[in-house]
């Protein structure tokens, strides 16, 4: 059961508020012949800040966990929100770094032989307002299913999001917002509501990565400009709930995840 790709996935979208943040939302992929084997992204939203988590445990020994974080806060002249930090940790993927032809980050593995995964980072261009995100994970390199949030920073209201997907479109594809606007969601099941605990749990526990400061301001009310990237190893606190399992290769101790992870064969 390695490989799951050649299976259907359950794709199931949950929209609830919370005390801490105005708008919450959770994407669910499940394996249907094997209900142990999901991914969950969770994306949270006040005016402050932005929290977008994934967990997935979709492949055998090697599960994947990022955290990315977007902070806004007012500036001393008029009181208006400007971007603070924007930061993710990861543990599971291989970092890409921008390349000439564009300012986009990216985070990438590949699983199982036959599937491929990334989650995408782009900075905003001359407007300095939109980051955008995309996770897209192939099905036999053929398939792409893929979900996409748009973070905007109004000056007065603060951070907003515009989430669209999940999408399945055929690889190769080339994403543009006209795309976007006119393709239908693939989505079996919509609920006003949490997930499952334990699935939530997932999302929620502990895990020690890799730090990337992708934006940090210089200082209150004065601006701020494109960070260095470190790779710091740093742990991730979450909530510190507590997920009982083995995660397909990981231990949970502490609410602490310990990552193992199995190189595909023929990769250094």
């Amino acid at each position: 059961m390695g490989n799951i790709w050649s299976l259907d996935l359950e794709i199931e979208v949950y929209k609830w508020s919370s005390a801490e943040y105005a708008q919450e939302y959770a994407v669910v992929y499940t394996c249907i012949n094997d209900k142990s084997k999901f991914s969950i992204f969770r994306l949270s939203v006040r005016a402050e800040k932005v929290l977008l988590r994934l967990a997935d445990c979709l492949c055998d020994d090697h599960p994947i966990r990022v955290h990315m974080e977007l902070i806004a806060e007012r500036d001393n002249n008029y009181g208006y929100f400007n971007y603070r930090l924007v930061r993710v940790v990861e543990a599971g993927t291989t970092y890409s770094p921008p390349s000439n032809h564009g300012d986009e980050v990216r985070f990438i593995t590949i699983l199982c032989h036959k599937r491929a995964s990334s989650y995408s980072v782009t900075p905003p261009g001359v407007n300095k307002v939109t980051w955008k995100v995309e996770h897209s994970c192939s099905q036999g390199f053929i398939t792409e299913v893929s979900f996409h949030v748009n973070i905007e920073c109004h000056k007065v209201n603060g951070l907003s999001v515009k989430f669209r997907g999940p999408f399945k479109f055929k690889a190769p594809r080339i994403i543009t917002e006209s795309l976007l606007e006119r393709s239908t969601p693939q989505i079996q099941r919509q609920v006003n509501g949490e997930p499952p605990k334990y699935i939530n749990a997932f999302v929620e526990s502990a895990f020690t990565g890799k730090e990337y400061i992708l934006f940090q301001g210089e200082g209150r009310g004065n601006g701020g400009t494109e960070a260095s990237v470190q790779g710091t190893r740093v742990t991730v606190n979450n909530t510190a709930a507590q997920f009982h399992g083995n995660g397909n290769g990981s231990r949970y101790e502490n609410c602490h995840v310990v990552m193992k992870y199995k190189a595909p064969k023929g990769t250094n």
